[in-house]
Protein backbone atom coordinates (compact mmCIF):
# COMPACT_ATOMS: atom_id res chain seq x y z
CA UNK A 1 0.00 0.00 0.00
CA UNK A 2 2.71 2.51 0.52
CA UNK A 3 4.57 1.93 -2.87
CA UNK A 4 0.76 2.46 -4.19
CA UNK A 5 0.26 5.49 -2.73
CA UNK A 6 4.00 6.58 -3.21
CA UNK A 7 3.62 5.89 -7.30
CA UNK A 8 0.14 7.70 -7.17
CA UNK A 9 1.79 10.87 -5.87
CA UNK A 10 4.65 11.24 -8.09
CA UNK A 11 2.03 10.54 -11.16
CA UNK A 12 -0.24 13.47 -9.23
CA UNK A 13 2.94 15.42 -8.95
CA UNK A 14 3.55 14.78 -13.02
CA UNK A 15 0.54 15.58 -14.11
CA UNK A 16 0.70 19.15 -11.90
CA UNK A 17 3.67 19.83 -13.89
CA UNK A 18 2.28 19.06 -17.19
CA UNK A 19 -1.04 21.04 -16.73
CA UNK A 20 1.58 23.72 -15.47
CA UNK A 21 3.56 23.79 -18.20
CA UNK A 22 0.14 23.46 -20.58
CA UNK A 23 -1.18 26.41 -18.95
CA UNK A 24 1.92 28.47 -18.85
CA UNK A 25 2.17 27.85 -22.64
CA UNK A 26 -1.70 28.78 -23.34
CA UNK A 27 -0.84 32.02 -21.80
CA UNK A 28 1.91 32.99 -23.33
CA UNK A 29 0.27 31.91 -27.11
CA UNK A 30 -2.93 33.54 -26.41
CA UNK A 31 -3.35 34.91 -22.85
CA UNK A 32 -1.42 36.83 -20.59
CA UNK A 33 0.13 36.17 -16.58
CA UNK A 34 -1.76 40.03 -16.08
CA UNK A 35 -5.08 40.04 -14.03
CA UNK A 36 -6.91 43.37 -15.21
CA UNK A 37 -9.85 42.01 -14.77
CA UNK A 38 -10.30 45.26 -11.88
CA UNK A 39 -9.67 47.88 -14.85
CA UNK A 40 -10.55 46.41 -17.83
CA UNK A 41 -9.43 48.33 -20.90
CA UNK A 42 -10.63 47.63 -24.69
CA UNK A 43 -8.61 48.40 -27.71
CA UNK A 44 -9.41 51.85 -28.25
CA UNK A 45 -10.54 53.34 -31.80
CA UNK A 46 -7.96 55.95 -33.26
CA UNK A 47 -10.27 58.97 -32.22
CA UNK A 48 -10.94 57.94 -28.72
CA UNK A 49 -7.24 57.10 -28.32
CA UNK A 50 -5.58 60.31 -29.16
CA UNK A 51 -8.37 62.14 -27.11
CA UNK A 52 -6.83 60.54 -23.93
CA UNK A 53 -3.12 60.43 -24.49
CA UNK A 54 -1.09 61.24 -21.35
CA UNK A 55 1.96 63.35 -21.40
CA UNK A 56 4.74 59.91 -22.39
CA UNK A 57 2.35 58.61 -25.34
CA UNK A 58 2.05 62.14 -26.66
CA UNK A 59 5.32 63.11 -26.65
CA UNK A 60 6.30 59.52 -28.32
CA UNK A 61 4.08 60.31 -30.75
CA UNK A 62 5.51 63.52 -31.95
CA UNK A 63 8.85 62.79 -31.75
CA UNK A 64 7.84 59.78 -34.12
CA UNK A 65 5.74 61.91 -36.22
CA UNK A 66 8.81 64.08 -36.59
CA UNK A 67 11.09 61.28 -37.68
CA UNK A 68 8.82 59.49 -39.55
CA UNK A 69 8.46 62.77 -41.90
CA UNK A 70 11.98 63.07 -42.07
CA UNK A 71 12.73 59.69 -43.58
CA UNK A 72 9.58 60.47 -45.75
CA UNK A 73 11.89 63.14 -47.08
CA UNK A 74 15.21 61.68 -47.53
CA UNK A 75 13.30 58.55 -49.43
CA UNK A 76 12.12 61.57 -51.54
CA UNK A 77 15.41 62.62 -52.04
CA UNK A 78 16.64 59.13 -52.56
CA UNK A 79 14.13 58.29 -55.36
CA UNK A 80 15.04 61.96 -57.14
CA UNK A 81 18.73 60.72 -57.38
CA UNK A 82 17.50 56.84 -59.26
CA UNK A 83 15.70 58.79 -61.61
CA UNK A 84 18.33 61.61 -62.21
CA UNK A 85 21.22 59.10 -62.06
CA UNK A 86 19.84 55.44 -63.17
CA UNK A 87 19.56 55.02 -66.63
CA UNK A 88 18.23 51.41 -66.55
CA UNK A 89 14.30 51.12 -66.23
CA UNK A 90 14.80 47.36 -64.25
CA UNK A 91 17.99 48.22 -62.08
CA UNK A 92 15.97 51.85 -61.34
CA UNK A 93 12.32 49.62 -60.59
CA UNK A 94 15.07 47.47 -57.98
CA UNK A 95 16.19 50.04 -56.19
CA UNK A 96 13.54 52.22 -55.68
CA UNK A 97 11.71 49.45 -54.01
CA UNK A 98 14.56 48.58 -51.65
CA UNK A 99 15.02 52.53 -51.00
CA UNK A 100 11.32 52.60 -50.11
CA UNK A 101 11.53 49.75 -47.26
CA UNK A 102 12.16 52.15 -44.38
CA UNK A 103 9.63 54.68 -45.34
CA UNK A 104 6.86 51.83 -45.69
CA UNK A 105 7.93 50.25 -42.63
CA UNK A 106 7.80 53.62 -40.93
CA UNK A 107 4.21 55.29 -42.18
CA UNK A 108 3.41 51.78 -41.50
CA UNK A 109 4.67 51.81 -37.45
CA UNK A 110 3.42 55.40 -36.97
CA UNK A 111 -0.43 54.39 -38.24
CA UNK A 112 -0.37 51.87 -36.15
CA UNK A 113 0.79 54.17 -33.17
CA UNK A 114 -1.86 56.47 -34.20
CA UNK A 115 -4.75 53.75 -35.04
CA UNK A 116 -3.98 50.54 -32.19
CA UNK A 117 -6.14 48.92 -33.60
CA UNK A 118 -4.65 48.37 -37.16
CA UNK A 119 -1.34 47.06 -35.66
CA UNK A 120 -2.06 43.27 -36.75
CA UNK A 121 -2.54 44.93 -40.45
CA UNK A 122 1.25 47.26 -40.35
CA UNK A 123 2.52 44.07 -39.93
CA UNK A 124 1.57 41.90 -42.09
CA UNK A 125 1.67 44.74 -45.17
CA UNK A 126 5.13 45.50 -44.31
CA UNK A 127 6.34 41.72 -43.48
CA UNK A 128 5.01 41.08 -47.20
CA UNK A 129 6.75 44.28 -48.21
CA UNK A 130 10.40 42.41 -46.76
CA UNK A 131 9.58 39.29 -48.55
CA UNK A 132 9.76 40.91 -51.89
CA UNK A 133 12.34 42.83 -51.00
CA UNK A 134 14.56 39.44 -50.57
CA UNK A 135 13.71 38.30 -54.12
CA UNK A 136 14.27 41.75 -55.27
CA UNK A 137 17.56 42.28 -54.26
CA UNK A 138 18.78 38.92 -55.48
CA UNK A 139 17.27 40.08 -58.83
CA UNK A 140 19.35 43.62 -58.41
CA UNK A 141 22.30 41.50 -58.34
CA UNK A 142 21.78 39.31 -61.21
CA UNK A 143 21.15 42.21 -63.20
CA UNK A 144 24.38 44.05 -62.51
CA UNK A 145 26.24 40.56 -63.00
CA UNK A 146 24.42 40.11 -66.52
CA UNK A 147 22.17 36.47 -65.60
CA UNK A 148 22.86 33.16 -64.88
CA UNK A 149 24.74 32.09 -67.96
CA UNK A 150 27.47 34.96 -67.04
CA UNK A 151 27.70 34.13 -63.32
CA UNK A 152 28.47 30.36 -64.08
CA UNK A 153 31.24 31.23 -66.49
CA UNK A 154 32.88 33.97 -64.45
CA UNK A 155 32.86 32.08 -61.58
CA UNK A 156 33.91 28.76 -63.27
CA UNK A 157 36.96 30.72 -64.79
CA UNK A 158 37.95 30.96 -60.91
CA UNK A 159 37.00 27.83 -60.02
CA UNK A 160 34.39 29.32 -57.35
CA UNK A 161 32.20 26.81 -55.83
CA UNK A 162 28.39 27.08 -54.31
CA UNK A 163 28.82 27.51 -50.36
CA UNK A 164 25.65 26.23 -48.34
CA UNK A 165 27.48 27.16 -45.08
CA UNK A 166 25.81 30.49 -44.80
CA UNK A 167 22.93 31.64 -42.30
CA UNK A 168 20.99 30.83 -41.20
CA UNK A 169 21.71 27.06 -40.89
CA UNK A 170 25.62 27.38 -41.01
CA UNK A 171 25.78 26.82 -37.42
CA UNK A 172 23.87 23.82 -37.15
CA UNK A 173 25.34 22.22 -40.09
CA UNK A 174 28.96 22.87 -40.13
CA UNK A 175 30.10 20.18 -42.41
CA UNK A 176 27.60 20.90 -45.70
CA UNK A 177 29.50 20.87 -48.95
CA UNK A 178 30.44 22.93 -51.69
CA UNK A 179 29.11 22.28 -55.16
CA UNK A 180 30.38 23.60 -58.78
CA UNK A 181 28.79 26.16 -60.40
CA UNK A 182 25.87 25.43 -62.83
CA UNK A 183 23.08 27.38 -63.85
CA UNK A 184 20.69 24.47 -63.20
CA UNK A 185 21.69 25.48 -58.99
CA UNK A 186 21.53 28.64 -59.63
CA UNK A 187 17.46 28.42 -60.42
CA UNK A 188 17.39 26.48 -57.55
CA UNK A 189 18.57 28.89 -55.28
CA UNK A 190 16.23 31.78 -57.01
CA UNK A 191 13.36 29.63 -56.32
CA UNK A 192 14.34 28.58 -52.71
CA UNK A 193 14.75 32.64 -52.61
CA UNK A 194 11.35 33.27 -54.83
CA UNK A 195 8.70 30.93 -52.63
CA UNK A 196 9.24 33.00 -49.96
CA UNK A 197 7.10 36.03 -51.09
CA UNK A 198 4.77 33.47 -52.56
CA UNK A 199 4.22 31.41 -49.22
CA UNK A 200 3.97 35.36 -47.68
CA UNK A 201 1.07 36.30 -50.11
CA UNK A 202 -1.26 33.52 -49.40
CA UNK A 203 -0.73 34.03 -45.59
CA UNK A 204 -1.21 37.63 -45.29
CA UNK A 205 -4.49 37.19 -47.83
CA UNK A 206 -5.52 34.25 -45.04
CA UNK A 207 -4.47 36.28 -41.78
CA UNK A 208 -6.40 39.23 -43.42
CA UNK A 209 -9.35 37.34 -43.54
CA UNK A 210 -9.28 35.96 -40.50
CA UNK A 211 -8.86 38.76 -38.42
CA UNK A 212 -10.95 40.70 -40.60
CA UNK A 213 -14.16 37.91 -40.27
CA UNK A 214 -13.16 37.33 -36.43
CA UNK A 215 -10.98 40.26 -34.77
CA UNK A 216 -10.92 38.98 -31.14
CA UNK A 217 -10.97 34.98 -31.35
CA UNK A 218 -8.48 34.62 -34.56
CA UNK A 219 -5.15 35.35 -31.91
CA UNK A 220 -4.17 31.54 -32.01
CA UNK A 221 -5.02 30.84 -35.58
CA UNK A 222 -2.87 33.87 -36.50
CA UNK A 223 0.24 32.82 -34.49
CA UNK A 224 -0.48 29.50 -36.23
CA UNK A 225 -0.29 30.54 -39.72
CA UNK A 226 2.65 32.89 -38.57
CA UNK A 227 4.35 29.70 -37.20
CA UNK A 228 3.73 27.34 -40.39
CA UNK A 229 5.16 30.07 -42.73
CA UNK A 230 8.63 30.30 -40.84
CA UNK A 231 10.25 27.11 -42.53
CA UNK A 232 9.19 28.93 -46.29
CA UNK A 233 10.79 32.41 -44.68
CA UNK A 234 14.12 31.08 -43.55
CA UNK A 235 14.21 28.92 -46.54
CA UNK A 236 14.26 32.06 -48.83
CA UNK A 237 16.63 33.72 -45.93
CA UNK A 238 19.29 30.44 -46.54
CA UNK A 239 19.12 30.88 -50.32
CA UNK A 240 19.49 34.88 -50.47
CA UNK A 241 22.60 34.46 -48.61
CA UNK A 242 24.03 31.53 -50.42
CA UNK A 243 22.98 33.40 -53.58
CA UNK A 244 25.07 36.63 -52.18
CA UNK A 245 27.85 34.88 -50.56
CA UNK A 246 28.46 32.98 -53.79
CA UNK A 247 28.25 35.68 -56.43
CA UNK A 248 29.58 38.42 -54.35
CA UNK A 249 33.39 37.58 -54.60
CA UNK A 250 33.08 38.91 -58.38
CA UNK A 251 34.58 42.35 -58.75
CA UNK A 252 31.94 43.62 -60.55
CA UNK A 253 29.94 44.04 -58.22
CA UNK A 254 32.63 45.59 -55.98
CA UNK A 255 31.84 49.63 -57.17
CA UNK A 256 28.37 48.98 -56.42
CA UNK A 257 28.68 48.93 -53.01
CA UNK A 258 26.33 45.92 -53.58
CA UNK A 259 27.26 43.94 -50.58
CA UNK A 260 26.54 47.52 -48.67
CA UNK A 261 22.59 47.26 -50.00
CA UNK A 262 22.48 43.56 -48.75
CA UNK A 263 23.76 43.62 -45.38
CA UNK A 264 21.35 47.04 -44.64
CA UNK A 265 18.06 45.10 -45.79
CA UNK A 266 19.54 42.03 -43.99
CA UNK A 267 20.06 43.53 -40.87
CA UNK A 268 17.11 45.20 -40.74
CA UNK A 269 14.95 42.69 -41.53
CA UNK A 270 16.45 40.64 -38.46
CA UNK A 271 15.45 43.52 -36.30
CA UNK A 272 12.13 44.05 -37.32
CA UNK A 273 11.41 39.98 -37.43
CA UNK A 274 12.56 39.34 -33.85
CA UNK A 275 10.71 42.72 -32.72
CA UNK A 276 7.36 41.52 -32.93
CA UNK A 277 7.46 38.09 -30.90
CA UNK A 278 9.97 39.76 -27.97
CA UNK A 279 7.30 42.44 -27.10
CA UNK A 280 4.74 40.21 -27.36
CA UNK A 281 6.26 37.84 -24.87
CA UNK A 282 7.36 40.56 -22.54
CA UNK A 283 3.79 42.01 -22.90
CA UNK A 284 2.09 38.64 -21.56
CA UNK A 285 4.63 37.93 -18.89
CA UNK A 286 3.69 41.10 -17.27
CA UNK A 287 6.05 43.69 -18.12
CA UNK A 288 3.65 46.01 -19.24
CA UNK A 289 1.13 46.60 -17.10
CA UNK A 290 -2.57 46.85 -16.94
CA UNK A 291 -3.10 50.61 -18.34
CA UNK A 292 -5.95 53.35 -18.78
CA UNK A 293 -5.50 53.89 -22.16
CA UNK A 294 -4.39 50.61 -24.04
CA UNK A 295 -4.08 47.17 -23.16
CA UNK A 296 -1.04 45.41 -22.20
CA UNK A 297 -0.39 43.81 -25.16
CA UNK A 298 -1.36 47.07 -27.28
CA UNK A 299 0.75 49.34 -25.16
CA UNK A 300 3.97 46.48 -25.76
CA UNK A 301 3.31 46.89 -29.52
CA UNK A 302 2.69 50.95 -29.35
CA UNK A 303 6.42 51.24 -28.03
CA UNK A 304 7.86 48.20 -30.45
CA UNK A 305 6.14 50.41 -33.51
CA UNK A 306 8.34 53.87 -32.18
CA UNK A 307 11.35 51.99 -31.92
CA UNK A 308 10.69 50.77 -35.71
CA UNK A 309 10.38 54.33 -36.45
CA UNK A 310 13.74 55.01 -35.07
CA UNK A 311 15.31 52.04 -36.43
CA UNK A 312 13.59 52.95 -40.42
CA UNK A 313 14.86 56.64 -39.84
CA UNK A 314 18.73 54.87 -38.88
CA UNK A 315 18.55 52.87 -42.17
CA UNK A 316 17.50 55.67 -44.15
CA UNK A 317 20.47 57.64 -43.05
CA UNK A 318 22.95 55.01 -43.40
CA UNK A 319 21.99 54.45 -46.78
CA UNK A 320 22.23 57.91 -47.86
CA UNK A 321 26.02 57.89 -46.34
CA UNK A 322 27.07 54.91 -47.80
CA UNK A 323 25.26 54.65 -50.95
CA UNK A 324 25.67 58.24 -52.22
CA UNK A 325 26.22 58.49 -55.86
CA UNK A 326 29.32 59.38 -55.59
CA UNK A 327 30.41 56.28 -54.20
CA UNK A 328 28.45 53.68 -55.78
CA UNK A 329 28.27 52.71 -59.21
CA UNK A 330 24.55 51.92 -59.14
CA UNK A 331 24.17 55.30 -60.56
CA UNK A 332 25.12 54.98 -63.41
CA UNK A 333 25.29 58.44 -64.72
CA UNK A 334 26.80 60.28 -62.06
CA UNK A 335 29.95 62.12 -63.72
CA UNK A 336 32.53 60.60 -60.65
CA UNK A 337 31.01 56.60 -61.47
CA UNK A 338 31.86 56.70 -64.81
CA UNK A 339 35.58 56.87 -64.19
CA UNK A 340 35.45 54.41 -61.57
CA UNK A 341 33.29 51.79 -63.44
CA UNK A 342 35.64 51.84 -66.26
CA UNK A 343 38.90 51.58 -64.17
CA UNK A 344 37.46 48.63 -62.89
CA UNK A 345 36.58 46.91 -66.02
CA UNK A 346 39.92 47.43 -67.16
CA UNK A 347 41.60 45.30 -63.84
CA UNK A 348 38.91 42.75 -64.43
Amino acid sequence: MPVNIENSTTVSQKQDFMDLIYDTAVKLISGTFLNCSHNPVEIPKSGDFLSKLDTTYLLALIICSVICIITVIMCLIHVSYVYIYVTNSNRRFFILYLAGTAPFCSIAALGAMIAPRIWFLSHILSFFYFSIGLWLIICLMMHIVEGRQAVVKKMSEKNSKINLQTPPFCCVFPCLPKFSMETKKIRILEAMVFQSPCIRLIATLLSLALAFEDPLGSGVALKIIDFLTLPSLLLGIYGCHILVTTISKLEELMPFRYIAVFRILDIFFMFYGTQQPVFDFIARIGVFKCGNILPPLESAFFWKNALIVIESFIVSLISTILLKPSRSALFDKYPSVRSVVSSTIEKS
